[in-house]
């Protein structure tokens, strides 16, 4: 099924530049129980068929915090709440999705921890040293926003693509055994980036800018993802293929990640996990591109954003 939403940039409770026209978010016709969206003042939803229904009526007091406390409380409240999530989800009187405006699912993550490397760029080459590394939860966006290209002087600014995860529990020294139950839902992530700024190695400096995360469009619980390493990515740029990989090709697994990172820090409901992408594929972005990311098969749905380049810049292939 097809939803349309008008593009209008809102990055932290602020009024931004707007994307012209219309976006298109692409869900697949597999009925997914728990496609949890936000949608205007951030207001926690669930999508069905073409339309979203409003979860207010099913998670009480916490549709009254403040817009980006939401989700990290009812991912924490989230055992208790699901039957009546579902009631509503099956009874609920629902809103066209194209009537609107989608927000990230989870729109400020209190962390937002990023993998470094952990896709091979040559299969038959030695795996890079993994890391893991800070993106500013400010740099997220949703569907049908606008990435907006800073004028910072960057070699050029790139895109990757992937899943990344929502932590649904505290988590401190999780062991990978444990470590898939700590796991709310997934998500999908387009990782911006401006090479040449910081480090060598393009980390928090070339990757926080405001608007270099976009996010979702859906939310899909952990049970309703089925095989997370038989997942396929795509990323594409105006149409043509980029990234395009299985998730089964990832070098450190969901279980090693959240357990790396939960030995350094404690994760708390809303925390985030992206878990990196492979990098062949990536080009140089330009002004008026369009970026659009299917994680399938799952109900993700298809997130597509804008990118602005006030500058003109163009850059060397």
């Amino acid at each position: 099924m097809r939803c349309t939403a008008r593009a209008r940039l809102y990055n932290k409770g602020r009024e931004g530049r707007a994307a012209k026209g219309r976006a298109h978010v692409s869900m697949l016709k597999v009925e997914f129980a728990m496609r949890l969206v936000t949608f205007d003042d951030f207001t926690p939803g669930i999508v069905r068929g073409e339309e979203v229904v409003d979860l207010t009526p099913a998670i009480g007091d916490i549709a009254r915090l403040p817009w980006d406390e939401r989700i990290p409380a009812l991912a924490e409240a989230f055992p208790k709440l699901k039957p009546a999530i579902e009631k509503l989800a099956a009874e609920g009187r629902g809103v066209p999705l194209a009537s609107v405006k989608l927000r990230a699912p989870n729109p400020r993550p209190g962390k937002l921890i990023c993998s470094a490397a952990n896709y091979k760029a040559d299969p038959s080459a030695e795996a890079l040293a993994w890391d893991l590394y800070y993106k500013g939860s400010d740099s997220i966006i949703g569907n049908g926003d606008t990435v907006v290209l800073p004028k910072a002087e960057a070699t050029d600014f790139q895109a990757e693509a992937g899943i990344a995860l929502v932590i649904g529990r505290d988590a401190r020294n999780v062991s990978e055994g444990d470590a898939l139950r700590y796991v709310f839902g997934y998500t999908g992530f387009i990782d911006v980036f401006g090479r040449g700024l910081g480090r060598p190695v393009s980390t928090y400096f070339g990757k926080s800018f405001d608007t270099f995360g976009p996010m979702g469009p859906c939310l899909v619980t952990a049970d309703e993802v089925g095989d997370l390493y038989g997942l396929q990515v795509r990323l594409s740029v105006n149409g043509k293929a980029g990234l395009e990989y299985a998730t089964g090709t990832m070098n450190h697994r969901v279980p090693a990640q959240i357990a790396a990172a939960t030995a350094i820090m404690t994760l708390v409901p809303g925390d985030m996990i992206y878990c990196g992408s492979d990098p062949r594929g990536v080009a140089p972005l330009k002004d008026k591109d369009t970026l659009k990311l299917e994680v399938m098969p799952t109900g993700i749905g298809t997130l597509q954003v804008q990118v602005s380049d006030p500058s003109g810049r163009t850059w060397a292939s």
